[in-house]
This record gives structure tokens, C-alpha cells and sequence, in this order.
């Protein structure tokens, strides 16, 4: 995790006559007091930050202090958010937004890399599949390695793979001596799991774009109320949450292409409202159907969390954070 000596290497990076003092470290808030310069900042640290990680970052702005947050990697996206919030930030290379009364700095060279050594072998789409299940039922660390393939939908050898890599990372445990496991440091693996899902799962899942035929639009929420079709992303969040009014359209479903125009009666169109994908888990092995949230036909609340999470929609991520404390955060 990053630490002071890390915090002054960042600093150092940028060139500048900063002075960094290490303060006091607040048990009861848990927040570390450094000054730069002699002014006051709460800072706030993490390896990497990307945009789901944000909501938990605009919490501290309650407090009196301004926030820093260090980071040996941000993504371009999630700095475009911490600068549009006036949340200042450092990576340790070199690049930083500073806004404070005395100190203002905003350097960009463009030259940061993912910190991903650590986890390169969580980051793949199967390994993503695995530990979607695990995540909504971290019971199932406990499974055979076969029920964990066939719910997966990945093949025996990946799920070794993955649950090798998360026994190396600490992501897994040993529990007792009757060689039972426990899924630890589940938020950090939320995070990683997020940014796996929308950049490798969903495009390796992708059906198509389709739009609504013209009997259906406008009264999307009253379709598709069965199983074979899954409401994912913004509509789900609408749904479930009555919070937002989708503009982009996300449906999981195993229906085939044929079907989805006679039966779902939705339209190929390469510039549609609507990407439809294959759904990447199987929920009746054995009997575990989707989660029908306050009777609403939509996919587990950890995808819908997901999606919005990572859209860079202020709407949205408040959306995410409401379905994030009612339905994920428990189960963490």
C-alpha cells in the first residue's frame, strides 16, 4: 500500500519545491494528516483508483480537511472524475491535481501505466467469470472446481488457474483444518472484478446493438418478463432503484439472433439504443435463478452495479452507490 516514503517519492516526481510533513494519523477516523507546504490535507491512499472507487473518495469532502488521493496508478477516466469533483490527486508518475488555497498544480504527462503486476492472473475474462460467482456467493469458494466450471461457464483448467492466482494474492484463505476456504478482501476484489468486466466479459459477450421496434419503445419496462431476457446496467438500475431514466439499454439474454426478432421483437442496428449480450453464468446448476429484485426482471444487482459504476456518468455512479449499499455491501 502506498506509505509516506511513497507519497514524497510522488512528490519528488514532480519537480517541485513541496514540502511534505507526515502529522498525525486519526484512529477513530481512520485518516492520515499530512501538510504540503504547511497547509492541512487529509490524504487518502490506494495502489490503484478507478472510477468506482470515487463515490467512497466524495465521503470525505464532509470532512475539514481537502482530500488528496495518492495513488500509484489512475486511470485517465477516473482523473477526468476527480478533477470534474475538485478532488485533487498524485500518482507516482509525476502526474497530479493540486487545488488548494496556497498550492496549485496540475501536471499530465500521459505516461502512467496500470499497476497490474501483482494480479495479472485475476485479469483475464474467465477468471473474471469465476470470481463474479464467488463474489455474489463467497460460500462457493468451497465448491468442486466442476460446479464452479459448469456455473462459470469456463473449463476445468481456469478455474484451477483462478483460484490458484486468488490463494497467491490473499484473495483466498484457509479457514480451518478440514481444508475448508474463506474469500477474503472482498471489496478490493470487487474493484479489480469491475474494470475486468467491463473491458474483457462484456466484449467477449457481445451479441450486437439492436433498437426497439415501435410497439415496444416507450414501454420497455413492461417486457421481457421472463427469464430468457435480463435487464442489465441502466434500466435494471431504473427498475429496481426508480432512480434514473435509461438512455442506454443493456439486455443479457440466451435467446438466439432469429428469436430476438420474432419473440423480443428488437431490431438489428449498429448505432441502437440497446447491446445485447449472452449471459457469461448459469443459474440452474443446481437451482439458482437470477435474483428477481422486488419482482423486476434483471440481472444480479453486481453486474447493474458494475456497469453504472464504470459509465463516468455523475447519475449513474449515484445510482450505483445506492443499489452498492442496499444489496452488494452486505454480502462483503
Amino acid at each position: 500500500m502506498v506509505d509516506f516514503v511513497h507519497i514524497n517519492e510522488f512528490f519528488d516526481m514532480l519537480d517541485f519545491s513541496i514540502e511534505v510533513d507526515y502529522q498525525s494519523y486519526d484512529d477513530e477516523k481512520k485518516e492520515s494528516i499530512y501538510t504540503l507546504n504547511n497547509e492541512s490535507i487529509y490524504v487518502e491512499t490506494k495502489n490503484e483508483v478507478r472510477p468506482q472507487n470515487i463515490p467512497a473518495f466524495e465521503k470525505k469532502r464532509s470532512q475539514n480537511l481537502s482530500l488528496l488521493v495518492a495513488s500509484k496508478y489512475i486511470t485517465p477516466k477516473s482523473k477526468n472524475i476527480l478533477k470534474e469533483k475538485k478532488i485533487n490527486y498524485i500518482d507516482s508518475f509525476g502526474n497530479a491535481y493540486i487545488n488548494l488555497e496556497h498550492l496549485k498544480i496540475y501536471v499530465e504527462q500521459g505516461n502512467a501505466k496500470p499497476y497490474y503486476t501483482d494480479y495479472s492472473h485475476l485479469l483475464t475474462q474467465t477468471s473474471g467469470q469465476i470470481i463474479f460467482q464467488l463474489l455474489r456467493k463467497p460460500e462457493q469458494i468451497n465448491e468442486t472446481q466442476r460446479y464452479l466450471s459448469l456455473a462459470s461457464k469456463v473449463s476445468l483448467g481456469s478455474v484451477s488457474k483462478c483460484i490458484t492466482a486468488l490463494l497467491d494474492e490473499g484473495f483466498v484463505v484457509k479457514w480451518n483444518n478440514d481444508k475448508k476456504y474463506q474469500l477474503v478482501r472482498r471489496e478490493e476484489l470487487l474493484d479489480k472484478w469491475i474494470a475486468v468486466f467491463n473491458e474483457k466479459i462484456l466484449p467477449g459477450n457481445k451479441i450486437g446493438k439492436y433498437t426497439f421496434s415501435k410497439q415496444l419503445k416507450g414501454n420497455w419496462d413492461k417486457q421481457f418478463l421472463d427469464t430468457d431476457a435480463l435487464w442489465a446496467g441502466e434500466p435494471a438500475a431504473a427498475l429496481i432503484t426508480n432512480y434514473l431514466n435509461p438512455e442506454v439499454f443493456t439486455l443479457f439474454t440466451n435467446r438466439k439472433k432469429s428469436e430476438i426478432l420474432t419473440q423480443l421483437k428488437l431490431v438489428p442496428d449498429i448505432k441502437g439504443e440497446i447491446t445485447l449480450y449472452t449471459p457469461f453464468w448459469i443459474d440452474s446448476y443446481p437451482i439458482d435463478r437470477v435474483i428477481n429484485l422486488n419482482n423486476k426482471n434483471v440481472v444480479h444487482p453486481l453486474i447493474i452495479y458494475a456497469q453504472l459504476i464504470h459509465s463516468n456518468n455523475s447519475r449513474n455512479i449515484e445510482a450505483a452507490q445506492l443499489i452498492y449499499n442496499e444489496y452488494i455491501k452486505p454480502n462483503l
